[in-house]
């Protein structure tokens, strides 16, 4: 019986500790609506939300649907968000209803489109430069009518920025997409011409983008990084002029996918997957079904943000931490007998201890030497540059994560998600007792939790902002456009007559995504990843 009752307590101590381990090593989940199990998938950690966020994004799923490949939006989340690219052949009737050639000079003639200047950033490459603007076309210059078949002519790429607040059929369709990932989404319009060897030499996003072919036809490579999941948007690379070869395995692998991309082709590009384009194939019909022979390369490239706008979970729990170690000012006006909100200094100090190790682990395996930052690539590092899931970027209004009641085993997890990722770090800095600080009903955790909190919230912001500029945008339109303003379309669509789109105030309008910045971390120290070192 003793060794019976010895062997049923190692038994339970074992288990306990499996679970703690598990919170460290393995990526925090959402128990799935059908049963209590951890699933260990990135479709639970991205997709679970609270009951009124899953049923706001409803409609949402549906309207993005072209984008998915017949998956449906569970199993892309799961299989392919941020991991693996993936071909969509939606149809060309519904590509021609999101946007035509034709509408840059009805833009062009209607709003003030500037050069590599305010919200209609309008900009002139040349091809396999890594993304060098010709000079020719100089900055704050007003954008022409024809200056597609002006870039055209001199076998240059136009780059036209923020279409989804100049087109209504796409502000209508990105506003789906910001609905249904909660994150700030931003549609550019390239369009290169025929016969291009290179239209864009390899280079990778700081974000995850969907390219949507509107007319002629692309031809794409896209390579997994050799090195790193995802990256920061300082250190990615082929862009500002660097010109990298398909064949460096020191950063990419062999393609995953090679295609060409027709009329009505969606490509989804994971975030800091590298990928190269050309419209060789254009000039002669090959591969792009003959009729298109010849035909500019039209494409928008819908971007979904996150690192862009610091909405990972190295800038949700580095900033947390930044403001723990950092002491508020005492009012002059509090009463002596008010309880301490401020840190002990001893926290304080182990806060910007562990600051600084977020960092550097967040930049071991993406090019800075390691024998500058003394880690090697490591898995936290990974965990640290994931995107915030969707649940936690659920729009203000919906109930709180993070501090809902401690009975809600939703908000449980997500906080011990957050104090694995601080643990784990610590650890893997060589930090010991960082790592004994947060456990979950420590002193450090307490007052971690209304500050993570406050940081989630202003993380929420750029999305928000999105959408209530595109509603703006599309009620203004619809209040400006009489019956004879708009015409139906041979494909069903809506054609906007040129009065009422001139009535809307373009620069007010865009102007709201910029009137909140406190997404913004506050020590600049986060805006340059090459001095974590």
């Amino acid at each position: 019986k003793a060794i019976d009752r010895l062997a049923r307590h190692f038994a339970a101590a074992l288990l306990a500790g499996l679970a703690c381990y598990s919170w460290q090593a393995e990526p925090f989940v959402w128990p799935s609506p059908a049963s209590s199990e951890h699933v260990a998938s990135l479709a639970d950690r991205l997709s679970a939300e609270s009951p009124a966020a899953e049923e706001s994004a409803a409609a949402a799923c549906d309207a993005v649907r072209p984008l998915l490949g017949g998956l449906s939006c569970r199993s892309f989340l799961s299989d392919h968000w941020e991991v693996a690219p993936l071909l969509s052949r939606p149809g060309a009737a519904w590509a021609r209803a999101l946007f035509s050639l034709r509408d840059v000079e009805r833009m062009a003639r209607l709003w003030p489109l500037r050069f590599l200047r305010n919200h209609g950033t309008a900009v002139v490459h040349t091809p396999g430069s890594g993304f060098l603007a010709d000079p020719r076309w100089e900055r704050g210059a007003a954008v022409p009518p024809d200056i597609v078949e002006v870039a055209l002519a001199a076998e240059r790429t136009f780059v036209l920025h923020n279409l989804e607040v100049y087109s209504p059929p796409v502000a209508a369709f990105t506003r789906s997409v910001v609905a249904f990932f909660h994150a700030y989404t931003q549609v550019n319009l390239y369009v290169s011409p025929a016969g291009l060897e290179v239209a864009t030499s390899p280079h990778q996003d700081a974000h995850s983008v969907f390219i949507v072919q509107a007319r002629g036809c692309k031809r794409w490579s896209v390579h997994p990084p050799a090195r790193g999941n995802w990256t920061l948007r300082s250190l990615q690379r082929g862009k500002a002029g660097e010109v990298l070869s398909p064949s460096d395995g020191s950063l990419m692998q062999p393609p995953s996918i090679e295609a060409t991309l027709t009329p009505g082709d969606v490509l989804y590009v994971p975030r800091a997957f590298f990928h190269a384009t050309a419209t060789a194939d254009a000039a002669t019909g090959d591969s792009c079904g003959g009729a298109d022979a010849g035909d500019p390369s039209a494409a928008l490239t819908i971007s979904v943000l996150s690192e862009d706008v610091f909405a990972t979970w190295l800038y949700l729990l580095g900033e947390a931490l930044d403001e723990l170690a950092t002491p508020p000012p005492n009012p002059p006006t509090a009463p002596p007998t008010a309880p301490p909100t401020a840190p002990p200094a001893e926290l304080r100090g182990a806060a910007a201890r562990l600051v600084s190790a977020l960092r550097r682990l967040a930049v071991a395996q993406l090019g800075i030497e390691q024998s500058h930052t003394g880690l090697s690539a490591s898995r936290v590092g990974d965990q640290l540059r994931e995107a915030l899931p969707r649940a936690l970027m659920a729009p203000e209004g919906t109930p709180p994560i993070l501090l809902a009641a401690g009975s809600d085993p939703r908000a449980l997890l997500w906080r011990r998600h957050a104090l694995g990722l601080l643990r784990s770090a610590a650890e893997e800095a060589g930090q010991p007792r960082l790592a004994s600080l947060w456990w979950d009903g420590s002193p450090a955790a307490a007052l971690l939790w209304p500050v993570l909190d406050e940081v989630l919230r202003r993380k929420r912001v750029p999305g928000s902002l999105k959408l209530e500029q595109l509603d703006t945008f599309l009620r203004e339109a619809a209040r400006g456009r009489s019956p004879a303003g708009a015409a139906d379309t041979a494909d069903g669509g809506v054609e906007w007559g040129d009065e009422a789109l001139r009535r809307i105030d373009i620069d007010a309008v865009f102007k709201i995504e910029k009137r909140d910045k406190a997404h913004l971390p506050r020590d600049r120290a986060w805006f340059r990843p090459a001095e974590w070192t």
